[in-house]
């Protein structure tokens, strides 16, 4: 519960002290709590649709992750509107004064992490390292090797910068597919696009979870693997926050 309203509240887990986010949650629960020991003079209509609405779609989540792990937030993005709703709710129940505490209560914690998480360390990964790296050094006909869980979405970002650096990893793009990824090229679709190509970029994310991480690793092996038999080898490297980049040259 406690990061469930958290999350509710804020874009962000890792984006607040552990005093701001208590300060947070304690708030919530007290406004819940106000709520109902008042639920006989608090809005009925407010209650009988918000309180289900927070309450029963994660219990029933949680209950059905213990046969089968499903648990995950994104699945409760529908409940967001239920906390605010509520925590309105509750703050018509109290006097002005108190009614200014109870919004600095919130407002506090929420703007330090709506702050937080716009800044550019906030991103689990630096594509502005592959962005700067690519503009200064790439040339015409280089070409893109993507690893790790949906790191070429960085392509897509910056249409301009990857316009005349053909993605070697990709058979099929997810826009053509008609679904969220990129379809992969096997090895021997790579090798031959690679005995082409004069020169590499391997683009490599890290910012993952360990299973994903451990599918990466595998994938990253075998493109090196595969531009080693192609005759090409590691001339540049630059590490950034969960990048990293790689240029191979014959």
């Amino acid at each position: 519960m406690y990061n469930y309203l958290t999350w509710l509240l804020t874009p962000g887990q890792d984006t607040l002290p552990t005093a701001l986010k208590l300060l947070l949650t304690l708030t919530a629960l007290a406004a819940m709590a106000l709520l109902a020991a008042r639920r006989h003079t608090a809005p009925p209509l407010v209650l009988s649709i918000g309180l289900p609405w927070l309450t029963v779609p994660p219990l029933l989540l949680m209950t059905v992750s213990l046969g089968q792990p499903l648990f995950a937030y994104r699945y409760l993005l529908f409940c967001l509107p239920a906390l605010p709703l509520l925590l309105a709710a509750a703050a018509t129940l109290i006097r002005w004064p108190h009614q200014l505490l109870f919004a600095l209560l919130l407002a506090v914690p929420m703007t330090v992490s709506h702050l937080a998480i716009r800044q550019q360390d906030s991103r689990p990964w630096d594509t502005t390292a592959v962005i700067t790296t690519l503009r200064s050094h790439a040339t015409p006909g280089d070409g893109v090797l993507f690893s790790g869980g949906r790191c070429d979405l960085i392509a897509s970002t910056h249409p301009d910068v990857f316009a005349h650096l053909p993605d070697l990893s990709t058979t099929e793009t997810a826009a053509e597919r008609g679904s969220l990824d990129n379809l992969p090229a096997d090895r021997e679709l790579l090798s031959q696009r690679l005995a082409r190509a004069p020169r590499v970029w391997q683009i490599t994310c890290q910012h993952l979870s360990s299973g994903a991480r451990q599918d990466s690793a595998r994938t990253v092996a075998a493109q090196q693997q595969t531009l080693a038999h192609a005759g090409l080898a590691p001339v540049y490297h630059r590490s950034a926050r969960g990048l990293e980049i790689t240029l191979y040259q014959r």
